[in-house]
């Protein structure tokens, strides 16, 4: 009788079947010394060895196929002596060569394809598709009409051109969201492909449906995480560029990483590295003009501090020169008018003094004149008699005028018409107040008026 199967049969280590993998490899010989066709992707250089991927793309630009590879140091040298430094020309993130080798299989890295000889005299790269592009667009006269566009001093109304649900985009909005200085971004994204063929068309459809909402938007973020250099290839195209370069928003572009460029990053207004770098460039800006308007508010406000209190210094002198100017001012006119006064009598008795002398005069000349001479001095001293009531009231009417103006003029220096004009004067124990502190909360104070006096008690400062 047979024995059954088992349920189980016996299994092999995994080094084992990777060994019966790359003896398989290594038996092909279709495998061994074949020249394929490829682009470069992810070049790395480290101790002298050459790392990269090789990659191949279908008409639409998506990556079909990839495969390790690898120019060890030995075989590069030996390249070189032959080939001279378009070798590393060659050796290009984008460059697409016509390369020889074999693949080899690794239990722990895997495949990879052994460079071993390269067509010179192959050779298409992507560096020379932007070159074309960048021509064409200086032609056109558009190359910087972008960057010469004004960005605001604090962009906050962000259109953002992204794949939805991206990991870049993600990080974009917690940078802006989370900034240390709590500013306030208004992100708005619109959807696009940001790898393949359907770049160039979504995000043109993206940037006319950001046109038709121009007022709302201070500027356009078109941002992609990093990814190979292949990937990018979407963004290498002439309509693409074009709508960039003429858009009336100003573009920040932050696509791959520092080692990958794209066209968009020579023409578009500000180009950063990242998404999440385009979020800080954001809020760095921001951040620079809140710093500004912190310090204008400070300037101002110490400003307006300095002038209060030399207003109020100010204001405190007047208080207190007020009074002097008063005293000061009413002794003069007093001692002015008590000097009339007295001055008055010994005026008038000159006055008559002179007339009696003058009338003696006219006297004695009567005697030897005749009674001719005698009538004429006589009329004479009539109308000196006349003239003298006369001259002594308008001295005094004068006078009295003089002293009425003085008196006016002392009452428009007095207190109480300094209070007439709006002014007070607060007291606390009968003393007048100059400084908030002598007053704390609970004191009784007298505040005098013009019309009156008012008692109130002081509840804060």
């Amino acid at each position: 009788m047979d024995k059954p199967m088992p349920r189980y049969p016996e299994a092999i280590p995994l080094l084992t079947l990777q060994n019966r993998l790359k003896d398989l490899i290594t038996a092909a010989t279709r495998l061994q010394n074949q020249w394929v066709v490829a682009e470069f992707s992810d070049v790395m250089r480290k101790g002298g060895h050459i790392y990269a991927d090789l990659v191949q793309k279908d008409e639409c630009g998506c990556t079909v196929a990839r495969l390790r590879a690898t120019l060890w140091h030995g075989t590069g040298m030996g390249l070189f002596r032959q080939y001279g430094p378009r070798l590393s020309e060659i050796f290009m993130n984008g460059a697409e060569a016509k390369l020889c080798g074999s693949v080899s299989f690794h239990p722990l890295f895997g495949l990879n394809f052994n460079i071993t000889d390269l067509d010179p005299s192959y050779r298409r790269d992507t560096s020379r598709l932007q070159a074309e592009i960048i021509a064409a667009l200086r032609r056109e006269g558009v190359i910087d009409a972008n960057k010469s566009l004004d960005m605001p001093v604090a962009p906050q109304r962000i259109a953002v051109i992204s794949a939805e649900g991206a990991a870049g985009y993600g990080d974009f909005k917690a940078q802006l969201h989370n900034n240390p200085y709590r500013l306030k971004f208004f992100p708005v994204l619109f959807p696009a492909t940001m790898q393949g063929a359907a770049v160039s068309p979504t995000v043109r459809e993206a940037l006319e449906a950001v046109r038709r909402r121009l007022s709302e938007f201070d500027c356009v973020a078109i941002i992609r995480g990093g990814g190979s250099t292949t990937d990018l290839a979407g963004f290498d195209e002439l309509q693409l560029a074009r709508a960039v370069a003429t858009f009336p928003l100003p573009v920040i572009v932050g696509i791959g990483h520092e080692r990958d460029n794209t066209v968009l990053d020579f023409i578009a207004h500000t180009r950063v590295k990242t998404p999440t770098a385009a979020a800080e460039w954001l809020v760095a800006n921001a951040a620079g003009v809140l710093a500004r308007i912190t310090e204008l508010a400070r300037a101002t406000a110490s400003y307006v501090s300095s002038r209060l209190a030399g207003d109020n210094r100010q204001l405190r002198y007047i208080e207190e020169h007020i009074p002097i100017s008063v005293r000061s001012a009413m002794d003069r006119h007093r001692s002015r008018l008590a000097e009339i006064t007295s001055a008055l009598p010994l005026s008038i008795s000159n006055r008559v003094m002179s007339a009696s002398n003058r009338l003696e005069a006219a006297s004695r000349a009567i005697d030897t004149a005749g009674a001719r001479r005698i009538e004429r001095e006589k009329g004479r001293l009539e109308a000196i008699y006349s003239a003298l009531p006369r001259d002594t009231g308008t001295t005094i009417q004068r006078e009295r005028a003089r002293i009425e103006r003085l008196e006016d003029a002392v009452e428009m220096l007095s207190p109480r018409s300094v209070l007439a004009r709006g002014y007070s004067i607060t007291r606390a124990g009968g003393h007048a107040l100059r400084d908030p502190a002598d007053a704390p909360p609970g004191t009784q104070i007298t505040t005098t008026l013009a019309h009156g006096t008012l008692t109130s008690k002081v509840n804060k400062i």
